[in-house]
Order: C-alpha cells, then sequence, then structure tokens
C-alpha cells in the first residue's frame, strides 16, 4: 500500500526535493505551495502523512495540522522549519507532533522516520 503524504511549503526547492525523496510506486505524494492549495487538496482526499513548513504568506502550518486533525485527513504530521531547535522541540510536543526538523534538515533522518511511520 501507498503511503499518502501531503507536503506542502512555499519554496519550490524543498517541493522538488520531497518528490525525488518520494517516489511514486512507493509514496503517493500531494504537493503544495500554500495553504490555500494545501487546504484544497485535504478536501478533495485523504491523507496518511503531512509534511508542512510553518511559515507562508496566505497562513501557518499550524492552521494547516490543525485543520488536518479536524477532517480526519490523516494519522501524523511532521514540520520542518528555520525555527530554532528548542523551539521546535517544544512545538512538537505541544501539538502532539511525530517530529519537528529544523532546517537545514537531515534528509536520511527525515526518510527513516516516514519509514518508520509507514511500517506501522
Amino acid at each position: 500500500m501507498e503511503l499518502r503524504i501531503l507536503a506542502v511549503d512555499d519554496e519550490r526547492s524543498m517541493l522538488a526535493l520531497y518528490s525525488r525523496m518520494f517516489p511514486a510506486g512507493r509514496y503517493k505524494l500531494s504537493l503544495a505551495g500554500s495553504v490555500a492549495d494545501a487546504l484544497k487538496l485535504m478536501e478533495s482526499g485523504t491523507y496518511d502523512l503531512l509534511i508542512s513548513d510553518l511559515l507562508f504568506p496566505d497562513g501557518t502550518g499550524l492552521e494547516l495540522i490543525r485543520r488536518f486533525r479536524e477532517q480526519g485527513a490523516g494519522r501524523s504530521i511532521l514540520v520542518t522549519s528555520s525555527m530554532p531547535e528548542e523551539a521546535l522541540v517544544r512545538l512538537a510536543k505541544k501539538e502532539d507532533l511525530v517530529r519537528a526538523f529544523g532546517r537545514p534538515f537531515d534528509l536520511g533522518g527525515l526518510l527513516r522516520v516516514v519509514e518508520r511511520f509507514a511500517a506501522v
């Protein structure tokens, strides 16, 4: 079974990176470059995993996280951000996130967390 992932980031380079990290066949990846685009995708489908940045020109990743949970759109959330690591750790605990990664992040670490999640 393919893991359905919604990856949201306003940087095209990050969306391109996610495309390379999560190839079709093993993952069903949807990409969004804004909060508005991500919300439209959540309304039209369900996802197992949300990977999101925190800051967008049209809103925040926290809005996405809350909406993701409200809609029952998926089971878990990973966040990437340029925030200081300690702030991300606090945020992850407060919001009950699987993991929060600071940027630049370890690609292998992100992939290992996603693969562990997929195995559950």
